[in-house]
C-alpha cells in the first residue's frame, strides 16, 4: 500500500513533522483521470484567487492541492464507477454559491450491504 506524505507550511515558527496517510487504492484510478482531465482547468481558476489568504494561512492554489491530497488519503469515500466519481468530484470543485450538493459516495455499511445483496 503506498503512502502519501502531508506536506506542513514551511512559513510555521516552529517544526511540524509531516504526516503520512495511506491512500485510498479504491478510488486512485477514479481520481488520477478526473485530475489528469481537469487539473489544468482548476489550477487556472484557482491562480486567478491565489492572492486571497485564509484564516490558516493557505491561499488559493494551497488550497486546491489540499483538496486533491484530502481525496486521496479519504478512507471512507468509495467510487464504483467513473460516473459516480467525475459527479462527485465535479462537484467538489465547483463554486459554493452555484454547487448542486452530491452525497459523498462511501462504503455500503452492513445493513445496506445486506439489502443490497438481495435485490
Amino acid at each position: 500500500m503506498e503512502r502519501m506524505t502531508k506536506l506542513s507550511n514551511a512559513n510555521y515558527l516552529h517544526d511540524v513533522p509531516a504526516q503520512c496517510f495511506a491512500v485510498n487504492e479504491t478510488n486512485r484510478l477514479y481520481i488520477d483521470r478526473f485530475i489528469n482531465e481537469n487539473y489544468q482547468r482548476l489550477s487556472d481558476k484557482f491562480t486567478l484567487l491565489d492572492g486571497t489568504i485564509n484564516s490558516s494561512a493557505f491561499g488559493a492554489m494551497d488550497k486546491l492541492n489540499e483538496t486533491i491530497v484530502s481525496l486521496y488519503t479519504d478512507p471512507n469515500l468509495c467510487f464504483s464507477n467513473w460516473k459516480e466519481a467525475d459527479n462527485y468530484l465535479t462537484s467538489k470543485f465547483t463554486e459554493k454559491a452555484i454547487r448542486v450538493v452530491v452525497k459523498k459516495p462511501t462504503k455500503p455499511d452492513e445493513e445496506d450491504r445486506e439489502s443490497w445483496e438481495e435485490l
